[in-house]
C-alpha cells in the first residue's frame, strides 16, 4: 500500500508556487468575475528589510546622511528667510536673536513662570491696539491673566477697550517736555507727580490726586490678581490708599514697587495719593502669578529716538521689578516723508536708541518692527509714500548692525499699495488717513505678529532638539569607538 505522508509536503509546495506566481501581478487577479486584492507573500520580509535602513533615534548616522540632513535644514531655513513677511533672524551664527525669549517661553510651559514683553511704539499702538490681540493670543497658549502695565494718566483712556481707566489731579512730564532735575521719566516716557499736603490725615481715604481702573468683560482681563504700583524715590511721608487701605511709600531706589497679592476676585482699583513731598509715580501693573504679559508703551508722535531721554537706571530698575524677556520696538510712522531720500541720520539716531535699550536690558531679546505702509495723494489717487521702502531698508540695517530680530510690517501687510487696499477694500482695515489701522486691522496685525513669532519659535525648538540629539549621537559614538 502506497504511503500518503508526502501529500501535505506537496500541497505546501504547490500553494507556495501559486502564491509566488500571483505575486507577480501588479493588481489583484480576476477570477469568475471577481477581483482579489494584490497578493504579496514576501511583503513582510521586504518591509523588515526597508525598516533596517531607517535610522533610529540614537543611531550614529554616516557622514553622507548627516550632510544630507544638514543640507535639508538649510534649504528649509533659506525658504523661510526668503519670505519677506517672516520675522528675520539677523544674527550671523547659528543662534537666534530671540533665543532668550524663546527659552523663557519654554520655561513657562514647564513650571509656574512669568514671561514679559515690553512693546514700545508710536500712535500705531495707542489704546492697546495690536498689543491687546497679541497679548490675547499669547495668553491663550501660554497662560496668564492681566493687562499688564498701565500708566497713571493716558490721552487715549477713553477709547482703550482692555481696561476702564479714569484719573484726576496730576502734574505730568513726558519725553517732549522739559523735565525738572528732581524728576525722572518712567519706562513709558512719562512720570506723574501727585499734589502735596502739609499734613497727612491717615483716617482719610480720599485725595486730590487719584486714579481708578476697572476690568472689562473680556477673557484674560476680566479680573485683577496681583497689583503692582511702580514709583520713584520717596523722601518724605508719602502714602497711597488703595481700595480704602493705606500703604506707605518709603523706598529709596530709582524705581520701586508696592506689590499687593490678589485672588482674582477684585474687579476695580481706586488709588488715592496722600504725599507730603513731591515724588514720581509711574503706573500700575495688573497680572496673575504666571503666564505671559505684554505691556503697551505707546507715545504719540515718537520717532523712537527720544526714548534715550529715559535714564538707563529707570529702565534697569523697572526691569528689576517686572523682569522683561522681550523688547519690541515699532516706530517709523513719524519719520517717513515724501521729500526724504536719505535716512542715514535716522540710522544713527535710532541705532543709539537701540544701544541705550540693550545696555538697560542686558541679555533681553529685542525685535525691531518696521513702519507699515503709508499712502499720500498724488495725481488724484493714493499711493505709497516713496520714502516708506527706503525707511524699511534703513530699519533692516539697524537690526542687522545690532543683532536684533527684524519684522517688516510693510511687507507683511502687502508692501507697496497695501494701505490703499486696507482702507478701500470690502473689509475696511485702516482709517482714512491712510496711515493707521482701525480696530479690525489692528486685530489682524496682532494675530499676524503672533503667528510669525510662533513660527520662529517652532524653528528654534526644532534646532534645539537637533542639537541635543546630535550631542547624544556624538557621545554614543565615542563609547562605541573605545
Amino acid at each position: 500500500m502506497q504511503s500518503n505522508n508526502s501529500q501535505p509536503f506537496l500541497m505546501v509546495i504547490l500553494v507556495t508556487v501559486v502564491l509566488l506566481c500571483a505575486g507577480q501581478f501588479e493588481t489583484g487577479v480576476k477570477l469568475l468575475g471577481m477581483e482579489t486584492k494584490k497578493v504579496d507573500p514576501l511583503g513582510d520580509i521586504r518591509m523588515k528589510e526597508r525598516a533596517k535602513k531607517v535610522p533610529l533615534p540614537g543611531m550614529i548616522l554616516s557622514e553622507a546622511a548627516r550632510r544630507g540632513i544638514i543640507a535639508k535644514e538649510k534649504n528649509e531655513l533659506a525658504r523661510h528667510e526668503a519670505d519677506s513677511s517672516n520675522i528675520e533672524n539677523t544674527v550671523t551664527d547659528t543662534s537666534s536673536a530671540l533665543a532668550h525669549f524663546f527659552y523663557a517661553l519654554n520655561q513657562v510651559k514647564k513650571q509656574k513662570h512669568k514671561v514679559r514683553i515690553a512693546y514700545f511704539g508710536d500712535s500705531m499702538i495707542e489704546g492697546d491696539l495690536i498689543t491687546q490681540d497679541f497679548r490675547d493670543c499669547l495668553q491663550d497658549r501660554f497662560g496668564g491673566s492681566g493687562v499688564g502695565y498701565v500708566p497713571i494718566t493716558s490721552i487715549v483712556a477713553s477709547f482703550r477697550t482692555s481696561i476702564i481707566h479714569s484719573f484726576g489731579g496730576w502734574t505730568t512730564y513726558n519725553l517732549v517736555n522739559d523735565v525738572p532735575g528732581s524728576h525722572k521719566l518712567g519706562i513709558s516716557g512719562y512720570c506723574f507727580v501727585p499734589n502735596t499736603y502739609t499734613s497727612i490725615d491717615t483716617n482719610s481715604t480720599s485725595s486730590t490726586s487719584w486714579v481708578k481702573y476697572a476690568t472689562v468683560y473680556r477673557k484674560h482681563v476680566d479680573k485683577f490678581y496681583d497689583i503692582k504700583l511702580l514709583y520713584g524715590k520717596s523722601d518724605g511721608e508719602n502714602y497711597v490708599v488703595i481700595n480704602g487701605k493705606h500703604y506707605k511709600l518709603d523706598e529709596k531706589n530709582t524705581v520701586n514697587q508696592l506689590v499687593i497679592k490678589g485672588d482674582g476676585k477684585v474687579r476695580g482699583i481706586n488709588a488715592n495719593f496722600q504725599c507730603k513731598t513731591p515724588m514720581d509715580i509711574y503706573g500700575f501693573s495688573m497680572e496673575s502669578d504666571s503666564g505671559v504679559f505684554v505691556d503697551n508703551f505707546s507715545f504719540r508722535g515718537n520717532s523712537g529716538m527720544p526714548i534715550t531721554k529715559v535714564p538707563q537706571q529707570v529702565y534697569s530698575g523697572t526691569n528689576d521689578c517686572l523682569g522683561y524677556d522681550l523688547i519690541i520696538l515699532e516706530y517709523g510712522l513719524n519719520v517717513v516723508s515724501p521729500n526724504v531720500t536719505d535716512f542715514s541720520w535716522y540710522e544713527n539716531g535710532m541705532g543709539n536708541a537701540v544701544k541705550h535699550i540693550q545696555q538697560s536690558f542686558p541679555g533681553v531679546s529685542i525685535l525691531l518692527i518696521s513702519v507699515g505702509d503709508k499712502s499720500i495723494r498724488k495725481d488724484g489717487s493714493y499711493q505709497t509714500d516713496p520714502s516708506v521702502p527706503l525707511l524699511v531698508s534703513a530699519q533692516r540695517r539697524i537690526a542687522k548692525e545690532n543683532n536684533l530680530a527684524f519684522w517688516s510690517l510693510y511687507d507683511a501687510i502687502g508692501g507697496s499699495g497695501s494701505m490703499v487696499k486696507w482702507v478701500e477694500g470690502d473689509t475696511v482695515l485702516a482709517n482714512h488717513d491712510y496711515a493707521h489701522f482701525n480696530y479690525k486691522g489692528a486685530h489682524k496685525v496682532g494675530k499676524l505678529l503672533y503667528a510669525k513669532l510662533m513660527g520662529l519659535y517652532a524653528d528654534y525648538n526644532k534646532k534645539e532638539k537637533h542639537k541635543k540629539e546630535g550631542a547624544g549621537e556624538t557621545a554614543f559614538g565615542t563609547v562605541l569607538n573605545k
